[in-house]
């Protein structure tokens, strides 16, 4: 008899549709398939189970999601050992070490994907509602998982039936159009399928039409993204929150802006956020401040007055004080010299309880001259910051404001484009954009408001690869920090190199703009094809 695995460690409590008893006494069952697809409540543990592998999400291991920030313009990663500062901003990676490495495990869930289509209309005790419902969450995590492959690779095997070891395993790579052709097709299908609201952690059709706003950005189908996003904002029923700040602190309650997410609830589901990221003082001796943002993220953050860039001149930006009125953005974003913090005053100051220390140094201090702030939990004790519950939101509608932007000044559209940047950064408290900007122009504005409204949520990486601007920002680059001293009461300020020595300067070329297929898939699938020049 066939089995099927099955984690039953659940990754929230779902109630609703996705019922949920006591599903947690076992970290593995093996539960044979004709049980499984008689039982719509083992169908339902079945989809969680889908779920709870999509590559989102708090991941702090040394080539996990989270360090993302650290192979860009927008962090420096605190160790050594990272494989961020081993393998990826050095360029020394290959198909026999490739990072950022999904496939395998990609397709065994994409696999569960397909047995359940093979299975799904033989399930009993359904109605046509929660049969449908089912129907559309798996299309979106078909949908999800294919696009988390091209956006990596390009074109790969589009596999939508079962395999069995007696069938053909040789599959060829189908192209990227094709493969983006039927990402489109499932989300539609999805979001036909799928409820206007669903519990915090699944799908609705509002989650399938985000995907596809975003998916079609990354393909440039900008008329398929700019209605995807459309129909979000005009119909879907979210809003901006009014304090930016307060988006990436929510726990087990979605904000209005947040169309999907993913919930944490102590003791069943934690994440370590918290503790690989506060600064030194707040966790000494353990790992800690992994992402520490640079001072060339820092500089991109304009004065609120003016909304200018701290470069022009009439920006009222003061060098002596560099880090008074800036975009409010950049204090709900990143620690810095001075900024209140847990009760106190941080000091990254040469001296200071937070210090700055040289960057080839192994202590866990910033070498930098700053923390990252976003997504940390001011509230959290000391006793419990490897238990953090604070949500990750994975698509959220200033997200789709900029998709939406994009799209339409690719569609010649500036004007519109500018409406929903100026709504993303009146949020921000921000000055809206000047008027009168042409397509180019608003090209940069878009490009600089996503690195600034969505800084640290894992889309700059992709986005600079997806712009083809990657080797402009980060080839032969070396990013640096703030060195502060303070001598009689006055600070000096000294802009400093950052970057792990032994990575720098960084190495992007136009053939990292393709990861490579792991050799060891190569190997077993003699009917694949090496991305160029790997």
């Amino acid at each position: 008899m066939k089995k099927i695995y099955i984690h039953l460690v659940l990754w929230t409590c779902i109630t609703g549709l996705f019922s949920c008893s006591k599903m947690d006494q076992s970290p593995v069952n093996s539960l044979s398939d004709e049980i499984i697809w008689k039982d719509p409540k083992l169908v339902q543990l079945y989809i969680a189970d889908i779920y709870k592998n999509l590559p989102i999400g708090f991941d702090v291991s040394p080539d996990g999601t989270s360090s993302l920030a650290c192979i860009t313009d927008e962090a420096r990663g605190s160790y050594g050992w990272l494989e961020a500062n081993l393998l990826q901003i050095n360029g020394k990676y290959t198909s026999i070490n490739a990072p950022l490495n999904i496939w395998s495990d990609t397709y065994k869930s994409i696999r569960k994907t397909n047995v359940f289509f093979q299975q799904i209309g033989n399930v009993p005790n359904l109605s046509e509602s929660d049969r449908n419902n089912l129907i559309g969450q798996v299309k979106f995590l078909r949908a999800f998982y294919y696009f988390e492959l091209v956006k990596r690779y390009g074109g790969v095997p589009l596999i939508t039936q079962p395999q069995t070891l007696t069938e053909d395993l040789m599959v060829k790579r189908t192209d990227t159009t094709t493969i983006y052709n039927f990402i489109a097709t499932e989300l539609d299908d999805a979001a036909g399928k799928l409820p206007a609201s669903a519990r915090a952690g699944l799908a609705s059709r509002w989650t399938a039409l985000a995907l596809k706003s975003r998916a079609m950005l990354y393909a440039r189908r900008w008329d398929a993204s700019a209605k995807a996003s459309k129909e979000i904002i005009d119909n879907g029923g979210f809003s901006l929150v009014s304090n930016y700040a307060s988006l990436f602190n929510t726990k087990q309650q979605a904000s209005s802006e947040s169309i999907f997410e993913i919930q944490y609830l102590d003791p069943s589901r934690v994440h370590n956020y918290d503790a690989m990221n506060v600064p030194y003082f707040d966790n000494p001796g353990d790992y800690t401040s992994l992402t520490q943002p640079t001072q060339e993220m820092v500089d991109d953050y304009e004065m609120q007055a003016t909304g200018k860039a701290i470069t022009d001149p009439a920006s009222g930006y003061n060098p002596q004080q560099p880090y008074k009125g800036r975009d409010p953005r950049f204090y709900a974003t990143i620690l810095y010299e001075g900024a209140p913090w847990k009760g106190r005053v941080i000091q990254t100051r040469v001296g200071g309880t937070d210090e700055i220390v040289g960057r080839n140094t192994t202590n866990d201090n910033t070498k930098t001259g700053y923390y990252i702030r976003k997504y940390l939990d001011e509230t959290l004790a000391l006793d419990k910051i490897w238990s953090s519950t604070q949500s990750w939101i994975e698509f959220r509608l200033g997200e789709i404001f900029l998709n939406y932007a994009e799209a339409m000044n690719n569609l010649n559209d500036p004007a519109t484009a500018k409406t929903y940047v100026d709504l993303v950064r009146t949020r921000a408290k921000m000055p809206a954009v000047a008027a009168g900007q042409g397509q180019a122009q608003m090209s940069n504005i878009i490009m600089h408001e996503r690195k600034i409204e969505l800084a640290y949520e894992n889309h700059r990486y992709w986005d600079l690869r997806r712009w083809r601007t990657a080797v402009s920002v980060l080839n032969g680059k070396t990013f640096h920090g703030m060195r502060i001293t303070l001598n009689n009461g006055v600070y000096q300020y000294e802009v400093v190199e950052a970057d792990l020595g032994a990575s720098s300067p960084r190495v992007f070329t136009d053939a990292y703009y393709l990861l490579p297929i792991p050799k060891t898939e190569l190997e077993k699938n003699k009917e694949l094809t090496q991305n160029e020049p790997w």
